[in-house]
């Protein structure tokens, strides 16, 4: 007895190191293959605005976590699917049918990285994103910060910011405090103005993203074309400020609901009225829903990784993405039939998981004998008819 347990835990570390090495692998290039799509926002800011690499580095770190949303539950799926695959396609799964050893353990190592990918997901949607979406709105702020050239350029008439030169001559790097300062803004064609200071300080709202020179012992040259008037004035302190977002790459700046942690949602559904308080209430429980998927795909990956024997080492690759698109477009029917008909978003979120669980109970309990494999033949040989059909 002891040496079959001993034999049984071997098995698990065996299975659980080869799920994990591919599930990490495929988690890498399905978060690559996504972030991909940002990269050329990304090169633009390197190539013509001179973005420093360590700042893009931080940008593409910051855009991962929404994609993990995705590439998290899809690389479990693709991982348990093909190792099972592989190991059937082997025989091993055969040789331990012989050995008189259940199937159902197959569960253990499987559901064991599933709970750990499940809270990985959840914390994830619940607070990462959030996080990582502040972040990369503060990244994106401060690069826009240095596009204006406080620390590095002095000296330099700075044509950055659209229709704004900004000239500053002397720059104080340890109390961040500027000297002969002059900004010329031809942003409104009707108005014309420049301002020059003898000192000053910059600061950022990064959440509007409004910049704002605080300028002490200056002039005020300002031109007024449809009055014809020129008016000129001196002042103490003057406060001159402008919106960065015509810089930023293109984004929409407010949270998006996605973006935001639970709480947020909670405070945002409280104030919001009509269809935005439905989608609120929507993304409130996907933040659950989705990552509860991984309890669908474990139920899922046993019976159709150990059924699988002469469709190809890349079969298991084509079953999780299909099995995965199929997941999505059901969920993405779902909402829109909550929208339309103002279904419960706890079913229109859940009901994906309940059917994928309900299909993955009734293939476990013909997981021992031979029977659904014979389902799948059938399943198989309908396919390649209609297939051959098609041609």
């Amino acid at each position: 007895m002891k040496w079959i347990s001993f034999l049984r835990r071997k098995f698990y570390l065996y299975l659980l190191k080869e799920l994990v090495l591919l599930f990490l692998l495929s988690l890498a290039v399905f978060t690559f293959i996504l972030v991909m799509s940002r990269l050329g926002k990304m090169a633009d800011l390197v190539i013509n605005k001179g973005v420093d690499l360590k700042d893009i580095v931080l940008l593409v770190a910051y855009s991962c976590p929404p994609f993990l949303t995705f590439t998290l539950p899809m690389a479990f799926l693709l991982s348990a699917v093909v190792v099972l695959g592989r190991l059937s396609s082997e025989n091993e799964i055969l040789a331990l049918k012989a050995s008189g050893i259940n199937l159902m353990y197959l569960f253990v190592p499987i559901a064991a990285l599933g709970l750990i990918v499940f809270w990985t997901g959840f914390l994830n949607n619940s607070l990462l994103l959030s996080k990582s979406s502040d972040a990369f709105r503060n990244t994106l702020a401060n690069i826009a910060k240095k596009g204006i050239s406080i620390e590095d350029k002095e000296g330099v008439f700075n044509d950055s910011i659209p229709g704004v030169v900004i000239y500053i001559d002397k720059v104080d790097t340890q109390n961040k405090v500027l000297g002969g300062i002059i900004i010329s803004d031809d942003r409104d064609e009707g108005v014309r103005q420049t301002v020059a200071a003898q000192k000053g300080t910059v600061n950022i709202d990064t959440a509007s993203y409004d910049l704002s020179f605080k300028l002490k012992n200056g002039s005020l040259q300002r031109w007024e074309k449809q009055l014809d008037a020129y008016r000129s004035l001196s002042f103490k302190d003057y406060t001159f400020s402008l919106n960065l977002a015509s810089v930023m790459p293109n984004r929409e700046w407010r949270k998006r609901p996605f973006e935001m942690d639970i709480n947020e949602l909670r405070k945002a559904f409280v104030g919001a009225k009509g269809e935005s308080r439905y989608e609120y209430a929507v993304e409130i429980y996907k933040k659950l829903s989705v990552p509860f998927s991984i309890v669908a795909f474990v139920l899922l990956t046993v019976p159709l990784g150990v059924k699988r024997k002469t469709e190809g080492k890349f079969s298991g690759v084509v079953y999780s993405l299909l099995i995965f698109i199929c997941y999505y477009i059901l969920t993405a029917i779902m909402e829109n039939i909550g929208r339309v008909y103002e279904a419960p978003p706890f079913l229109v979120c859940f009901a994906p998981n309940i059917l994928f669980s309900m299909v993955g109970l009734y293939l476990i309990t013909q997981l021992n004998n031979e029977g659904q494999g014979r389902i799948f033949d059938r399943l198989k040989r309908t396919w390649d008819r209609r297939f051959a059909k098609a041609e």
